[in-house]
């Protein structure tokens, strides 16, 4: 898998990535970061004789329009926060820590966002004996990230009413900066 990003004339964001589906069929997936894109399908060893000279159609149709890798400075590392009652949670938090990393991965990735970088649980580190259940992605636009993982874990009933989401630049060491919290009263965040 390898996606590509180009910003067009009018500012938009757009995305361009290739899989392979099985051993014969690899999809291509385009369109403007945030939006689902389409996708179209080649019969790889049909029309291309192997997966090498598939992958070098991909970078020849997409690299003379401009795209290309999206620079880590430029991305965002995003936290959602559940909150937890222990320090190794019970059954309901793994299996919530299980469906919230299955469907924002797939909902990340759909819009050319990003995707998952995994998890931790446990004790918070400036607030003593409180846990919480953290899931870490990587996205290209914070705003569009947050917006996306809101309405995911509303539309799938993922606890949506008990999150955090906090973001940093990927890139740095900083604390995480709370972009959004289910109860508005509480605005602390850590990790």
């Amino acid at each position: 898998m390898k996606k590509l990003y180009k910003e067009d004339d009018q500012g938009n964001l757009l995305y361009a990535e290739y899989w392979v589906k099985s051993e014969a069929l690899a999809v291509i997936h385009t369109g403007k970061v945030g939006k689902e894109g389409t996708t179209e399908e080649f019969d790889m060893l049909g029309k291309f004789g192997s997966e090498k000279q598939f992958i070098k159609h991909f970078i020849n149709k997409f690299e003379p329009k401009g795209y290309g890798t999206f620079p880590a400075s430029r991305k965002t590392y995003l936290v959602v926060q559940f909150p937890m009652k222990s320090l190794k949670g019970n059954k309901r938090d793994h299996w919530l820590k299980e469906k919230v990393m299955e469907y924002l991965d797939n909902e990340l990735g759909w819009r050319g966002l990003g995707h998952i970088d995994g998890f931790d649980m446990g004790e918070m580190t400036n607030f003593p004996q409180s846990y919480a259940l953290n899931i870490f992605s990587e996205v290209v636009d914070e705003e569009k990230g947050v917006t996306t993982i809101k309405r995911c874990l509303r539309t799938y009933r993922l606890d949506y009413t008990r999150i955090k989401i906090a973001s940093r630049p990927l890139l740095s060491t900083a604390p995480f900066e709370l972009k959004y919290s289910a109860k508005k009263k509480d605005q602390t965040f850590s990790i």
